[in-house]
């Protein structure tokens, strides 16, 4: 866990998350009842710089925080400019809370995955967990929020700050990838989805080699991913669109950093293909300054694959066709060889450009 337990007035022990630390519970922390009545002093106790606990009836919850927050140029000191407005309004929003019990959250996900849509390995059962309003209305948002992913037949959510499978072109590509590989594969394969993001290649892996039964890992620095990616696999589980959930298992870290001296027959990996910082934890999927995510995920394949093993990598030229001749020649010095290579041309908001190429490459032990 990164919270920690902090004391609320007419409540007792809590448990902050730790993404909420930097923004909430500065001041004092008062639990408040959502009579009618009370938003008055509510406003008063905000406007002295306090964090908020409002309990109740989940839709009280929701209208009483509503009718505080709709009173933000009350409650906020006057900003210098636009920026500074919005990091003050995220800030009052951030202190008024609730907890998980007085939500819906604890009915619609699992305990592991409302952790992780929290950004934790996991939660306290003895104390309550104390979540702004308004996120638990943006999570309360994922189970609707549907995506659909044509390659596989299904649909998947994302959290917020999880890149959502919208590339329909590139899940084309790394399927029909995915399947060159199948016939060299042994029966029950290992699998590793580094990066899972929303599971979209763990869910296409399982479809590709259903035959061989595959044992699949997936893996992602972002809890908020790890939780997109077993509530997903859970959904599909119960449609019958994939293995049982003892077939999947869902690690938090950094690359290989959490499997420790683990082989596998099959790795894939959608590496981050803008050269840029991250800028927010959602852009982390997409971000990867001088490459190095990618450089470190390379170097440290082959001690993680099997002899006869493959890499399946995609990549694209949103940074120049240099970032692209860089990479290749990375492969190369790591002594991993280019078996394959699949590309397609996609339309992209994202680039300065308004078309990139996209690359898989398929590689195996070098010589």
């Amino acid at each position: 866990m990164n919270g920690f337990c902090i004391q609320v007035s007419q409540l007792g022990t809590a448990y902050l998350p730790g993404k909420y630390a930097g923004m909430a519970a500065k001041g004092a922390v008062r639990c408040v009842s959502v009579a009618p009545g009370e938003r008055s002093q509510a406003a008063r106790f905000i406007k002295q710089g306090g964090t908020l606990v409002l309990v109740g009836e989940w839709g009280a919850v929701r209208n009483f925080a509503r009718g505080l927050l709709s009173r933000e140029r009350e409650l906020v000191p006057n900003a210098s400019d636009a920026r500074e407005r919005k990091l003050l309004s995220r800030a009052l929003s951030a202190r008024v809370m609730t907890t998980t019990q007085c939500s819906p959250l604890t009915r619609i996900f699992q305990p592991c995955e409302l952790a992780g849509f929290l950004g934790e390995d996991s939660l306290p059962e003895d104390v309550p967990t104390l979540v702004p309003v308004t996120d638990v209305e943006r999570l309360l948002e994922i189970p609707a929020n549907k995506f659909a992913v044509e390659s596989a037949g299904v649909e998947l959510v994302a959290h917020p700050d999880v890149l959502a499978p919208q590339s329909k072109e590139t899940v084309g590509l790394l399927r029909e990838a995915l399947g060159s590989c199948e016939p060299d594969l042994p029966y029950e394969p290992k699998v590793l989805d580094m990066g899972c993001g929303s599971g979209v290649l763990s869910v296409l892996a399982w479809q590709v080699l259903a035959s061989k039964s595959p044992f699949i890992t997936a893996v992602d620095i972002l809890p908020e991913a790890v939780a997109t990616t077993r509530y997903n696999w859970r959904q599909l589980a119960e449609q019958g669109k994939v293995g049982p959930v003892e077939s999947l298992t869902v690690v938090c870290g950094n690359l290989f950093e959490p499997l420790g001296s683990s082989e596998f027959d099959l790795i894939i990996f959608n590496a981050p293909w803008v050269n840029a910082p991250p800028r927010s934890r959602a852009d982390v999927a997409l971000m990867d300054e001088d490459q190095h995510l990618v450089i470190g995920f390379l170097n440290a394949c082959p001690e993680h694959l099997t002899q006869f093993g493959r890499v399946v990598l995609a990549y694209a030229s949103n940074a120049g066709s240099d970032a692209v001749s860089r990479l290749e020649q990375i492969i190369g010095d790591v002594r991993l060889q280019i078996l394959r290579v699949l590309k397609t041309r996609i339309h992209t908001r994202r680039a300065k450009r308004q078309w990139q190429n996209v690359y898989v490459y398929i590689l195996g032990q070098g010589p």
